[in-house]
Protein backbone atom coordinates (compact mmCIF):
# COMPACT_ATOMS: atom_id res chain seq x y z
CA UNK A 1 0.00 0.00 0.00
CA UNK A 2 1.25 3.48 -0.87
CA UNK A 3 2.01 5.67 2.16
CA UNK A 4 -0.27 8.46 0.90
CA UNK A 5 -3.18 5.96 0.68
CA UNK A 6 -2.35 4.65 4.14
CA UNK A 7 -2.57 8.16 5.60
CA UNK A 8 -5.81 9.16 3.89
CA UNK A 9 -8.32 10.34 6.52
CA UNK A 10 -5.81 10.07 9.39
CA UNK A 11 -5.10 13.29 11.28
CA UNK A 12 -1.46 14.39 11.05
CA UNK A 13 0.31 17.65 11.91
CA UNK A 14 2.64 17.82 8.92
CA UNK A 15 4.17 15.64 6.23
CA UNK A 16 7.75 15.98 5.03
CA UNK A 17 9.10 14.22 1.95
CA UNK A 18 7.59 12.06 -0.74
CA UNK A 19 4.68 9.90 0.47
CA UNK A 20 4.39 8.05 -2.82
CA UNK A 21 6.39 5.15 -1.37
CA UNK A 22 5.27 1.56 -1.03
CA UNK A 23 4.70 0.30 2.53
CA UNK A 24 4.89 -3.47 2.92
CA UNK A 25 5.25 -3.76 6.70
CA UNK A 26 4.82 -1.87 9.98
CA UNK A 27 6.98 -1.86 13.09
CA UNK A 28 7.42 -0.08 16.41
CA UNK A 29 10.39 -2.27 17.33
CA UNK A 30 13.71 -1.98 15.51
CA UNK A 31 14.35 -5.69 16.02
CA UNK A 32 11.25 -6.39 13.90
CA UNK A 33 11.85 -4.09 10.92
CA UNK A 34 10.62 -5.68 7.70
CA UNK A 35 10.95 -4.85 4.03
CA UNK A 36 9.72 -1.38 3.01
CA UNK A 37 8.72 -0.69 6.60
CA UNK A 38 6.84 2.22 8.15
CA UNK A 39 8.55 2.76 11.50
CA UNK A 40 6.59 4.21 14.44
CA UNK A 41 8.90 6.29 16.61
CA UNK A 42 8.23 7.35 20.21
CA UNK A 43 9.89 7.50 23.60
CA UNK A 44 9.07 4.35 25.55
CA UNK A 45 9.34 3.45 29.23
CA UNK A 46 12.75 1.78 28.86
CA UNK A 47 13.89 2.66 25.34
CA UNK A 48 13.71 5.78 23.20
CA UNK A 49 12.85 5.00 19.58
CA UNK A 50 14.44 8.26 18.50
CA UNK A 51 17.84 6.76 19.34
CA UNK A 52 17.31 4.00 16.76
CA UNK A 53 16.18 5.87 13.64
CA UNK A 54 19.42 5.24 11.73
CA UNK A 55 19.29 1.57 12.68
CA UNK A 56 15.68 1.35 11.48
CA UNK A 57 16.59 2.93 8.13
CA UNK A 58 19.54 0.58 7.60
CA UNK A 59 17.26 -2.41 8.23
CA UNK A 60 14.41 -1.54 5.89
CA UNK A 61 12.45 1.46 7.17
CA UNK A 62 11.34 3.69 4.27
CA UNK A 63 9.24 6.20 6.25
CA UNK A 64 8.78 7.33 9.85
CA UNK A 65 5.83 8.35 12.00
CA UNK A 66 6.99 10.54 14.91
CA UNK A 67 5.61 13.03 17.41
CA UNK A 68 8.61 15.37 17.40
CA UNK A 69 10.78 16.84 14.66
CA UNK A 70 13.82 14.80 13.69
CA UNK A 71 16.54 15.02 11.06
CA UNK A 72 16.08 12.29 8.49
CA UNK A 73 16.16 11.87 4.72
CA UNK A 74 13.17 9.52 4.91
CA UNK A 75 9.56 10.71 4.52
CA UNK A 76 8.45 11.94 7.96
CA UNK A 77 4.86 11.94 9.20
CA UNK A 78 4.62 14.30 12.16
CA UNK A 79 1.67 13.58 14.49
CA UNK A 80 0.50 14.75 17.92
CA UNK A 81 0.94 11.34 19.54
CA UNK A 82 2.58 8.38 17.82
CA UNK A 83 1.00 5.78 20.10
CA UNK A 84 -2.52 7.13 19.53
CA UNK A 85 -2.00 7.32 15.76
CA UNK A 86 -0.50 3.84 15.50
CA UNK A 87 -3.75 1.79 15.92
CA UNK A 88 -5.51 3.86 13.25
CA UNK A 89 -2.72 3.26 10.72
CA UNK A 90 -2.50 -0.41 11.66
CA UNK A 91 -6.22 -0.89 11.15
CA UNK A 92 -6.03 0.83 7.75
CA UNK A 93 -2.97 -1.20 6.69
CA UNK A 94 -4.67 -4.47 7.71
CA UNK A 95 -7.85 -3.62 5.77
CA UNK A 96 -10.10 -2.64 8.68
CA UNK A 97 -9.40 -5.85 10.54
CA UNK A 98 -11.23 -4.54 13.63
CA UNK A 99 -14.55 -4.87 11.78
CA UNK A 100 -14.01 -8.61 11.44
CA UNK A 101 -13.78 -9.53 15.14
CA UNK A 102 -15.54 -8.65 18.37
CA UNK A 103 -13.29 -7.80 21.31
CA UNK A 104 -13.92 -8.81 24.92
CA UNK A 105 -11.59 -7.07 27.40
CA UNK A 106 -10.92 -7.96 31.04
CA UNK A 107 -9.21 -5.48 33.34
CA UNK A 108 -8.51 -5.33 37.08
CA UNK A 109 -5.71 -6.12 39.50
CA UNK A 110 -6.59 -9.77 40.13
CA UNK A 111 -8.66 -12.35 38.27
CA UNK A 112 -8.04 -11.21 34.69
CA UNK A 113 -6.56 -14.47 33.44
CA UNK A 114 -9.20 -16.71 35.03
CA UNK A 115 -12.10 -14.56 33.83
CA UNK A 116 -10.71 -14.26 30.30
CA UNK A 117 -10.06 -18.01 30.20
CA UNK A 118 -13.64 -18.73 31.27
CA UNK A 119 -15.02 -16.47 28.54
CA UNK A 120 -12.70 -18.09 26.00
CA UNK A 121 -14.03 -21.53 26.96
CA UNK A 122 -17.68 -20.43 27.03
CA UNK A 123 -17.46 -18.85 23.57
CA UNK A 124 -15.75 -21.85 22.01
CA UNK A 125 -18.28 -24.21 23.61
CA UNK A 126 -21.10 -22.08 22.17
CA UNK A 127 -19.79 -22.63 18.65
CA UNK A 128 -18.31 -19.14 18.39
CA UNK A 129 -14.67 -19.55 17.49
CA UNK A 130 -12.62 -17.47 19.94
CA UNK A 131 -9.03 -16.41 20.52
CA UNK A 132 -7.32 -15.70 23.85
CA UNK A 133 -4.64 -13.09 24.58
CA UNK A 134 -3.41 -12.97 28.15
CA UNK A 135 -0.67 -13.32 30.73
CA UNK A 136 1.88 -15.80 29.48
CA UNK A 137 0.09 -17.10 26.40
CA UNK A 138 -1.92 -16.59 23.23
CA UNK A 139 -4.33 -19.33 22.15
CA UNK A 140 -6.58 -19.84 19.13
CA UNK A 141 -7.47 -22.51 16.59
CA UNK A 142 -5.85 -25.21 18.74
CA UNK A 143 -2.51 -23.37 18.80
CA UNK A 144 -0.77 -21.97 21.88
CA UNK A 145 2.06 -19.43 21.86
CA UNK A 146 3.99 -17.99 24.79
CA UNK A 147 4.13 -14.23 25.21
CA UNK A 148 5.89 -11.91 27.63
CA UNK A 149 3.39 -9.05 27.88
CA UNK A 150 -0.14 -9.24 29.29
CA UNK A 151 -1.33 -6.97 26.47
CA UNK A 152 0.79 -7.11 23.28
CA UNK A 153 2.31 -4.03 21.69
CA UNK A 154 0.06 -2.39 19.11
CA UNK A 155 1.64 -3.64 15.86
CA UNK A 156 2.03 -7.17 17.24
CA UNK A 157 -1.62 -7.08 18.34
CA UNK A 158 -2.86 -6.20 14.85
CA UNK A 159 -0.67 -8.85 13.24
CA UNK A 160 -2.16 -11.33 15.67
CA UNK A 161 -5.69 -10.26 14.75
CA UNK A 162 -4.90 -10.90 11.09
CA UNK A 163 -3.80 -14.47 11.86
CA UNK A 164 -6.85 -15.05 14.04
CA UNK A 165 -9.24 -13.83 11.35
CA UNK A 166 -7.56 -16.16 8.84
CA UNK A 167 -8.40 -18.96 11.29
CA UNK A 168 -12.06 -17.81 11.34
CA UNK A 169 -11.90 -16.43 14.88
CA UNK A 170 -14.97 -14.26 15.58
CA UNK A 171 -14.30 -13.18 19.18
CA UNK A 172 -11.02 -12.19 20.80
CA UNK A 173 -10.94 -12.34 24.60
CA UNK A 174 -8.02 -10.43 26.04
CA UNK A 175 -6.57 -9.17 29.28
CA UNK A 176 -6.24 -5.40 29.33
CA UNK A 177 -3.40 -4.24 31.56
CA UNK A 178 -3.19 -0.84 33.21
CA UNK A 179 0.16 -0.24 31.52
CA UNK A 180 -1.41 -0.88 28.11
CA UNK A 181 -4.16 1.63 28.86
CA UNK A 182 -1.75 4.26 30.16
CA UNK A 183 0.52 3.84 27.13
CA UNK A 184 -2.45 4.05 24.73
CA UNK A 185 -1.69 0.64 23.20
CA UNK A 186 -5.41 0.10 22.59
CA UNK A 187 -6.37 3.66 21.75
CA UNK A 188 -9.26 3.81 19.30
CA UNK A 189 -10.30 0.18 19.74
CA UNK A 190 -13.94 -0.55 20.62
CA UNK A 191 -14.74 -3.54 22.81
CA UNK A 192 -18.10 -5.28 22.70
CA UNK A 193 -17.79 -5.98 26.44
CA UNK A 194 -15.33 -4.76 29.05
CA UNK A 195 -15.12 -6.57 32.40
CA UNK A 196 -13.76 -5.00 35.61
CA UNK A 197 -12.80 -7.44 38.39
CA UNK A 198 -11.26 -5.41 41.23
CA UNK A 199 -8.57 -2.88 42.09
CA UNK A 200 -5.96 -3.19 44.82
CA UNK A 201 -2.34 -2.22 45.39
CA UNK A 202 -0.04 -3.13 42.52
CA UNK A 203 2.21 -1.37 39.99
CA UNK A 204 2.83 1.63 42.24
CA UNK A 205 6.41 1.60 41.01
CA UNK A 206 4.87 2.87 37.76
CA UNK A 207 1.68 4.73 38.77
CA UNK A 208 3.02 6.10 42.10
CA UNK A 209 -0.45 6.49 43.64
CA UNK A 210 -3.63 4.39 43.82
CA UNK A 211 -5.54 7.39 42.46
CA UNK A 212 -3.55 7.43 39.21
CA UNK A 213 -3.83 3.64 38.95
CA UNK A 214 -7.63 3.85 39.40
CA UNK A 215 -8.05 6.66 36.85
CA UNK A 216 -6.19 4.55 34.31
CA UNK A 217 -8.57 1.61 34.83
CA UNK A 218 -11.61 3.87 34.75
CA UNK A 219 -10.86 5.21 31.29
CA UNK A 220 -11.36 1.69 29.89
CA UNK A 221 -14.88 1.56 31.37
CA UNK A 222 -16.20 4.38 29.19
CA UNK A 223 -18.03 4.52 25.85
CA UNK A 224 -14.75 5.39 24.11
CA UNK A 225 -13.56 1.83 24.73
CA UNK A 226 -16.54 -0.36 25.69
CA UNK A 227 -20.08 -0.77 24.41
CA UNK A 228 -21.05 -2.78 27.53
CA UNK A 229 -19.29 -2.85 30.93
CA UNK A 230 -19.53 -5.63 33.52
CA UNK A 231 -18.44 -4.24 36.89
CA UNK A 232 -17.89 -5.83 40.32
CA UNK A 233 -19.62 -3.47 42.76
CA UNK A 234 -18.47 -5.41 45.84
CA UNK A 235 -15.13 -3.75 45.06
CA UNK A 236 -15.04 -0.16 46.37
CA UNK A 237 -13.52 1.13 43.14
CA UNK A 238 -15.96 -0.89 41.07
CA UNK A 239 -18.87 0.61 43.00
CA UNK A 240 -17.58 4.07 42.10
CA UNK A 241 -16.78 3.15 38.48
CA UNK A 242 -20.32 1.80 37.92
CA UNK A 243 -21.74 5.21 38.88
CA UNK A 244 -19.29 7.20 36.77
CA UNK A 245 -19.16 5.09 33.59
CA UNK A 246 -21.14 6.43 30.63
CA UNK A 247 -21.24 2.98 29.03
CA UNK A 248 -24.04 0.41 29.37
CA UNK A 249 -23.23 -1.03 32.83
CA UNK A 250 -24.18 -4.42 34.26
CA UNK A 251 -23.16 -4.89 37.90
CA UNK A 252 -22.36 -8.11 39.75
CA UNK A 253 -21.53 -9.05 43.32
CA UNK A 254 -22.05 -11.28 46.32
CA UNK A 255 -22.02 -9.02 49.38
CA UNK A 256 -23.75 -5.84 48.18
CA UNK A 257 -26.88 -5.28 46.05
CA UNK A 258 -26.15 -5.79 42.34
CA UNK A 259 -28.14 -6.57 39.22
CA UNK A 260 -26.42 -9.97 38.98
CA UNK A 261 -25.42 -11.92 42.06
CA UNK A 262 -24.60 -15.27 43.69
CA UNK A 263 -26.11 -16.81 46.84
CA UNK A 264 -25.83 -20.08 48.78
CA UNK A 265 -22.09 -20.46 48.28
CA UNK A 266 -20.76 -23.87 49.32
CA UNK A 267 -16.97 -23.94 49.16
CA UNK A 268 -14.59 -26.82 49.91
CA UNK A 269 -11.18 -28.14 48.86
CA UNK A 270 -12.56 -30.30 46.04
CA UNK A 271 -15.31 -28.21 44.45
CA UNK A 272 -17.60 -25.20 44.80
CA UNK A 273 -21.31 -24.66 44.28
CA UNK A 274 -23.58 -21.63 44.27
CA UNK A 275 -26.79 -20.26 42.81
CA UNK A 276 -26.52 -17.28 40.48
CA UNK A 277 -29.11 -14.82 39.23
CA UNK A 278 -27.94 -13.39 35.91
CA UNK A 279 -30.41 -10.99 34.29
CA UNK A 280 -33.17 -12.95 36.10
CA UNK A 281 -31.95 -16.28 34.70
CA UNK A 282 -31.31 -18.70 37.60
CA UNK A 283 -28.24 -20.93 37.43
CA UNK A 284 -27.22 -23.76 39.75
CA UNK A 285 -23.45 -24.07 39.43
CA UNK A 286 -21.18 -26.90 40.57
CA UNK A 287 -17.58 -26.35 39.54
CA UNK A 288 -14.00 -27.47 40.14
CA UNK A 289 -12.96 -23.81 40.52
CA UNK A 290 -12.30 -23.22 44.19
CA UNK A 291 -12.65 -20.30 46.61
CA UNK A 292 -14.91 -17.28 46.80
CA UNK A 293 -12.78 -15.09 44.53
CA UNK A 294 -13.41 -17.55 41.70
CA UNK A 295 -17.15 -17.15 42.21
CA UNK A 296 -16.62 -13.49 41.32
CA UNK A 297 -14.69 -14.53 38.21
CA UNK A 298 -17.46 -16.92 37.21
CA UNK A 299 -20.16 -14.32 37.81
CA UNK A 300 -18.45 -11.79 35.55
CA UNK A 301 -18.05 -14.37 32.79
CA UNK A 302 -21.70 -15.40 33.11
CA UNK A 303 -22.88 -11.78 32.84
CA UNK A 304 -20.69 -11.22 29.80
CA UNK A 305 -21.94 -14.44 28.22
CA UNK A 306 -25.58 -13.41 28.62
CA UNK A 307 -24.85 -9.98 27.12
CA UNK A 308 -23.55 -11.94 24.11
CA UNK A 309 -26.78 -14.02 24.07
CA UNK A 310 -25.08 -17.32 24.85
CA UNK A 311 -27.44 -20.12 25.88
CA UNK A 312 -27.78 -20.92 29.59
CA UNK A 313 -26.94 -24.61 29.18
CA UNK A 314 -23.63 -23.76 27.45
CA UNK A 315 -22.65 -21.54 30.38
CA UNK A 316 -23.56 -24.17 32.97
CA UNK A 317 -21.79 -27.02 31.16
CA UNK A 318 -18.65 -24.94 30.70
CA UNK A 319 -18.46 -23.97 34.38
CA UNK A 320 -19.13 -27.57 35.42
CA UNK A 321 -16.24 -28.77 33.26
CA UNK A 322 -13.71 -25.94 33.39
CA UNK A 323 -10.42 -26.85 31.76
CA UNK A 324 -7.36 -26.29 33.92
CA UNK A 325 -6.30 -22.64 34.01
CA UNK A 326 -2.53 -22.86 34.32
CA UNK A 327 -1.09 -21.36 37.48
CA UNK A 328 -4.45 -20.37 38.94
CA UNK A 329 -5.44 -22.37 42.04
CA UNK A 330 -3.95 -25.60 40.67
CA UNK A 331 -4.15 -28.39 43.27
CA UNK A 332 -1.73 -31.33 43.59
CA UNK A 333 -2.04 -34.32 45.95
CA UNK A 334 1.33 -35.19 47.47
CA UNK A 335 2.63 -38.59 48.52
CA UNK A 336 2.70 -37.58 52.19
CA UNK A 337 -1.04 -36.77 52.17
CA UNK A 338 -0.61 -33.00 52.03
CA UNK A 339 -2.05 -30.82 49.26
CA UNK A 340 0.02 -28.31 47.28
CA UNK A 341 -1.59 -25.32 45.60
CA UNK A 342 0.12 -23.21 42.93
CA UNK A 343 -1.36 -19.77 42.38
CA UNK A 344 -0.21 -16.57 40.68
CA UNK A 345 -1.18 -14.43 43.72
CA UNK A 346 1.41 -11.65 43.65
CA UNK A 347 -0.40 -8.72 45.26
CA UNK A 348 -1.37 -8.20 48.91
CA UNK A 349 -5.08 -8.57 48.17
CA UNK A 350 -4.62 -11.71 46.07
CA UNK A 351 -2.37 -13.37 48.65
CA UNK A 352 -4.77 -12.52 51.47
CA UNK A 353 -7.74 -13.78 49.46
CA UNK A 354 -6.12 -17.11 48.65
CA UNK A 355 -4.74 -17.70 52.14
CA UNK A 356 -7.97 -16.73 53.91
CA UNK A 357 -9.94 -19.04 51.60
CA UNK A 358 -7.55 -21.93 52.20
CA UNK A 359 -7.62 -21.24 55.95
CA UNK A 360 -11.37 -21.81 55.94
CA UNK A 361 -11.10 -24.98 53.87
CA UNK A 362 -7.98 -26.73 55.19
CA UNK A 363 -8.23 -29.47 57.80
CA UNK A 364 -4.83 -28.72 59.36
CA UNK A 365 -1.90 -26.34 58.81
CA UNK A 366 -1.40 -23.79 56.03
CA UNK A 367 2.18 -23.48 54.82
CA UNK A 368 3.05 -20.64 52.45
CA UNK A 369 6.00 -20.34 50.06
CA UNK A 370 6.34 -16.97 48.33
CA UNK A 371 8.60 -14.10 47.32
CA UNK A 372 8.18 -10.76 45.52
CA UNK A 373 9.40 -9.65 42.12
CA UNK A 374 12.29 -7.25 41.72
CA UNK A 375 12.05 -3.87 39.96
CA UNK A 376 8.39 -3.66 40.91
CA UNK A 377 6.26 -2.05 43.62
CA UNK A 378 8.43 -2.25 46.75
CA UNK A 379 5.72 -0.95 49.09
CA UNK A 380 3.70 -4.16 48.82
CA UNK A 381 6.51 -6.43 50.03
CA UNK A 382 6.21 -5.85 53.78
CA UNK A 383 2.40 -6.00 53.51
CA UNK A 384 2.60 -9.39 51.83
CA UNK A 385 5.03 -10.61 54.47
CA UNK A 386 2.66 -9.56 57.25
CA UNK A 387 -0.38 -11.12 55.55
CA UNK A 388 1.43 -14.40 54.89
CA UNK A 389 2.54 -14.73 58.51
CA UNK A 390 -0.93 -13.87 59.85
CA UNK A 391 -2.91 -16.25 57.65
CA UNK A 392 -0.40 -19.11 57.30
CA UNK A 393 0.85 -21.29 60.13
CA UNK A 394 4.36 -21.24 58.68
CA UNK A 395 6.02 -19.26 55.89
CA UNK A 396 9.04 -19.93 53.71
CA UNK A 397 10.15 -16.57 52.32
CA UNK A 398 12.02 -17.11 49.07
CA UNK A 399 12.91 -15.58 45.72
CA UNK A 400 10.48 -14.83 42.89
CA UNK A 401 11.84 -12.99 39.83
CA UNK A 402 14.50 -10.76 41.40
CA UNK A 403 15.33 -9.24 38.01
CA UNK A 404 18.05 -6.63 38.59
CA UNK A 405 17.65 -6.46 42.37
CA UNK A 406 19.52 -8.34 45.09
CA UNK A 407 17.22 -11.25 46.10
CA UNK A 408 18.25 -10.93 49.75
CA UNK A 409 17.27 -7.24 49.76
CA UNK A 410 13.82 -8.15 48.43
CA UNK A 411 13.50 -10.85 51.09
CA UNK A 412 14.54 -8.34 53.77
CA UNK A 413 11.79 -5.98 52.58
CA UNK A 414 9.28 -8.83 52.93
CA UNK A 415 10.41 -9.88 56.40
CA UNK A 416 10.27 -6.27 57.62
CA UNK A 417 6.51 -6.74 57.73
CA UNK A 418 6.55 -10.01 59.67
CA UNK A 419 6.17 -9.63 63.44
CA UNK A 420 5.55 -13.31 64.25
CA UNK A 421 8.28 -15.94 64.52
CA UNK A 422 6.59 -18.39 62.14
CA UNK A 423 8.87 -18.02 59.13
CA UNK A 424 12.25 -18.89 57.73
CA UNK A 425 14.26 -17.62 54.78
CA UNK A 426 15.33 -19.86 51.91
CA UNK A 427 16.51 -17.82 48.95
CA UNK A 428 16.60 -20.78 46.54
CA UNK A 429 12.98 -21.27 45.42
CA UNK A 430 13.36 -24.95 44.62
CA UNK A 431 14.79 -25.67 48.05
CA UNK A 432 12.11 -23.54 49.70
CA UNK A 433 9.35 -25.64 48.10
CA UNK A 434 11.14 -28.87 49.02
CA UNK A 435 11.55 -27.68 52.63
CA UNK A 436 7.83 -26.83 52.76
CA UNK A 437 6.94 -30.32 51.56
CA UNK A 438 9.24 -31.98 54.10
CA UNK A 439 7.77 -29.72 56.81
CA UNK A 440 4.19 -30.68 55.86
CA UNK A 441 2.09 -33.60 57.10
CA UNK A 442 -1.12 -35.31 56.03
CA UNK A 443 -4.02 -32.87 55.41
CA UNK A 444 -1.77 -29.80 55.47
CA UNK A 445 -2.04 -27.34 52.58
CA UNK A 446 1.04 -25.77 50.97
CA UNK A 447 0.42 -22.57 49.01
CA UNK A 448 3.16 -21.79 46.46
CA UNK A 449 2.38 -18.24 45.42
CA UNK A 450 3.57 -15.57 43.03
CA UNK A 451 4.77 -17.26 39.84
CA UNK A 452 1.83 -19.41 38.80
CA UNK A 453 2.47 -21.03 35.42
CA UNK A 454 5.64 -19.07 34.62
CA UNK A 455 8.32 -21.25 33.03
CA UNK A 456 11.28 -19.11 34.00
CA UNK A 457 12.98 -17.24 36.82
CA UNK A 458 14.48 -13.89 35.80
CA UNK A 459 17.79 -13.03 37.46
CA UNK A 460 20.00 -10.13 36.34
CA UNK A 461 18.41 -9.95 32.89
CA UNK A 462 18.61 -13.70 32.22
CA UNK A 463 15.54 -15.94 32.17
CA UNK A 464 16.46 -19.38 33.54
CA UNK A 465 14.23 -22.39 32.98
CA UNK A 466 12.13 -22.84 36.09
CA UNK A 467 8.59 -23.97 36.93
CA UNK A 468 6.98 -24.44 40.36
CA UNK A 469 5.01 -27.45 39.09
CA UNK A 470 8.18 -29.22 37.97
CA UNK A 471 9.57 -28.97 41.50
CA UNK A 472 6.46 -30.72 42.82
CA UNK A 473 6.49 -33.62 40.37
CA UNK A 474 8.62 -36.10 42.32
CA UNK A 475 6.53 -35.48 45.45
CA UNK A 476 3.14 -35.91 43.75
CA UNK A 477 0.85 -38.93 43.78
CA UNK A 478 0.74 -40.59 40.37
Amino acid sequence: MKLNDLLRGIKVKEVFGNTNVEIESLSQNTSKIGKNCLFFCYKGVKFDGYDYIDFAQKNGAVAIVADKMIETNLPLILVNNTRKTMPKICNRFYKNILRKVKLIGVTGTNGKTTTASLMFQILNNSGQKAGFIGTGKIEYDGKIFEQNLTTPDTVDFFKLLVDMVKANVKYVVMEVSAHALDLNKLYGLKFEVGIFSNLSQDHLDYFKTMGKYAICKLKFLKKRYCKHCVINTDDKYGEMFAKISNSDVATYGIEKPAKNFAIDLNLCLTNSSFIANIFDHIFEINTNLLCKFNVYNELSAMVCAKILDIEDDVIVKTLQNVKKIEGRMNFYMLKNGAVAVIDFAHTPEALESVLSSLKNLAKKKIICVFGCGGDRDKLKRSKMGRLASVYADYVFVTSDNPRSEDPLKIIADITDGIYLQNFEIEQNRTRAIEKAILFSKKDDVILIAGKGAEKYQEILGVKYNYCDENVLKRYMLK
